[in-house]
């Protein structure tokens, strides 16, 4: 099994513009779930599996980020100073401007079980895309591997994929290669498109796994949530918080 990554790189550059109506102005990773901040959570969680070492990609209210990491030795923010008129893939990019290594790549809005991070960070593949099973939440984006669990595909209509493998998550373990990989991949597409609105899911990582093939681990029964609008919110606040605290209660968070 290899060592798993020591640097970890979130993507926070989102506006969060569709949670107005349940937070105030802060990013989407300052939402509280709990007794704590969704970003908070995903430093806690990270350091808890050895990384030394996380990037925040910052857009949106990016002051909020660079106040954290004041408090924090082990965070550098960055910022998309393009977030309003670029994709995701563009906020990867800056990050993969500073990060030539290994990486664990994290969505900032969601919150997961301890096990989220373990499924990827223990599988010996270089390079682990982890997918649940269906969760119902709405705006999923549907993952469709091979015979070997590999990587195909993915897009949020279910019609254009040859089946469903599972639901993405927003958590990646990422090698080098794939990151200079996916890079080249970004910067070609701003080339050819003069825009630089590039998933870096289901655009970037998908073109990559063709010549870089990219596990698909599957983790069904997973808690987890995503918080992109109130729905989601709600969903995560009621439901996938409970949830958690449940199984933690009963000890029985699972390996």
């Amino acid at each position: 099994m290899t060592a798993p990554p020591r640097t970890a790189i979130v993507m926070a550059a989102g506006m969060g513009t569709r949670l107005r109506s349940v937070m105030s102005d802060q990013p989407k990773g300052f939402i509280q779930i709990g007794d704590e901040t969704l970003i908070a959570r995903c430093l806690r969680l990270v350091a808890e599996v050895g990384v030394q070492r996380v990037v925040i990609v910052a857009g949106y209210r990016s002051d909020a980020y660079f106040e954290l990491s004041r408090t924090s030795p082990d965070v550098e923010v960055i910022e998309n100073v393009e977030f309003e008129t670029t994709g995701s893939m563009a906020s990867l990019a800056c990050a993969l401007e500073i990060v030539e290594e290994d990486f664990l790549l994290f969505e900032s809005d969601l919150f997961y079980e301890e096990r989220a991070v373990r499924a990827v960070c223990d599988r010996a593949e270089a390079d682990v895309l982890l997918a649940s099973d269906k969760t119902g939440a709405t705006d999923e984006v549907w993952i469709q591997a091979d015979e070997r669990n590999c990587l195909v595909n993915m897009s949020k209509q279910s019609e254009d994929l040859e089946h469903v493998s599972g639901e993405l998550v927003g958590i990646v373990k990422i090698s080098s290669p794939t990151g200079r990989a996916m890079l080249e991949a970004y910067r070609r597409f701003v080339s050819k498109h003069g825009h630089g609105q590039m998933g870096y899911e289901t655009e970037a990582l998908v073109e990559v796994a063709r010549e870089n093939p990219i596990y698909v681990e599957r983790v069904d029964g997973l808690i987890w949530g995503e918080v992109d609008y109130e729905r989601h919110y709600l969903r995560v606040r009621d439901e996938v918080f409970p949830a958690w605290v449940n199984q933690k209660n009963s000890g029985g968070e699972r390996a």
